[in-house]
């Protein structure tokens, strides 16, 4: 059997068992193995997804906000070495937080995400200036640079960062610098007043379908805030291994494993396989995302979903492994 008519037996599969709602781009080398979608964009109407429909990525937006950093550090606006301090003067322990910090999750400051009053909290607009703001009252979870803790709040800093330096907004950055420069016309920040065409819903599912929670959006910024689909994150993910946006040494760094083996918006993973892989997942109200980029293989992987209870590491590895060794379990 052929292998895309295999890959597409498997999420078609997935799909019908409810463990994968969304879209598949997978290629090597850059050729396109398979560019699918599975599953409904929008359940209430009967919507399906296509390659065209535009996801909630979460957590890979983190990709897009280093990059903007990396790219400010390049035109001379800024150094990764920088204090907080130079920025946010008035954060407590501002001058032993270093933006490599923000960047390599080691900085310290909780995870606006863990308080205790997330899930009211998360309904209502909270732009990261305001984030900032209640970040300023609690104390931080370890000395800088000392650990690694994943981090939102990181990045919504770093976002603020972005604003301040280019006097732009986020949106207004990640557009000229990146997105229309790649061609990436159907990347942006999620809103909930912006008509915004093919937008899928997000789901979840609990003793049944439900719709997934609210959340403001402007609250990830930065951090959570963008949405995508495959064919626009698979021009971002060809654009990396050129020098359309930075240098080459730029990425590299982007690339560097730091520590617990997080680089500037990227996991590291060589494993025990031969072929090095950077990876980031995203998940966020409705919503579970991946890129795999397996770098010597030139190897592809995007997972774009709307249903929140989607293993989609099971997925990952369960195509790798397909890749690999032509079976799935």
């Amino acid at each position: 059997m052929h292998l895309e008519s295999q890959l597409h037996d498997y999420f078609s599969s997935k799909a019908s068992k409810l463990e994968f709602s969304g879209s598949v781009l997978i290629a090597s080398k850059g050729r396109i193995i398979i560019n699918a979608s599975y599953g409904l964009a929008n359940r209430e109407h009967g919507v399906p997804n296509t390659p065209i429909t535009k996801f909630r990525i979460g957590s890979i937006t983190k990709q897009f906000t280093a990059m903007c950093v990396l790219m400010l550090e390049q035109q001379g606006k800024l150094s990764l070495e920088d204090p907080l301090s130079t920025y946010v003067p008035s954060f407590p322990h501002a001058s032993q937080i270093s933006l490599h910090h923000l960047l390599t999750h080691t900085s310290g400051i909780p995870n606006i995400t863990q308080i205790s009053n997330f899930q009211e909290f998360m309904k209502h607009p909270a732009p990261p200036e305001k984030i900032i703001e209640m970040l300023k009252d609690l104390p931080l979870d370890f000395m800088p640079g000392s650990q690694f803790l994943y981090n939102n709040s990181g990045y919504i800093m770093l976002a603020h960062l972005i604003q301040e330096i280019s006097e732009q907004t986020y949106g207004e950055f990640l557009r000229k610098s990146i997105f229309a420069p790649l061609g990436m016309e159907d990347t942006g920040c999620d809103s909930h007043h912006e008509i915004i065409l093919h937008r899928a819903s997000g789901y979840e599912y609990r003793d049944g379908l439900i719709n997934a929670e609210y959340i403001d959006m402007t609250l990830p910024t930065g951090g959570g805030n963008l949405y995508s689909t495959s064919e626009d994150l698979y021009k971002w993910d060809q654009a990396l291994y050129e020098e359309s946006l930075v240098p080459q040494n730029v990425i590299t760094r982007m690339f560097t494993p730091y520590c617990s083996n997080y680089g500037y918006g990227w996991f590291i993973d060589t494993g025990s396989e031969s072929s090095r892989r950077v990876y980031h997942g995203g998940g966020i109200a409705g919503f579970k995302s991946e890129i795999s980029r397996y770098i010597d293989d030139k190897l592809t992987m995007i997972f774009l979903n709307n249903l929140a209870t989607t293993d989609i590491g099971q997925i990952s590895a369960d195509v790798r492994r397909f890749l690999t060794n032509r079976e799935f379990i």
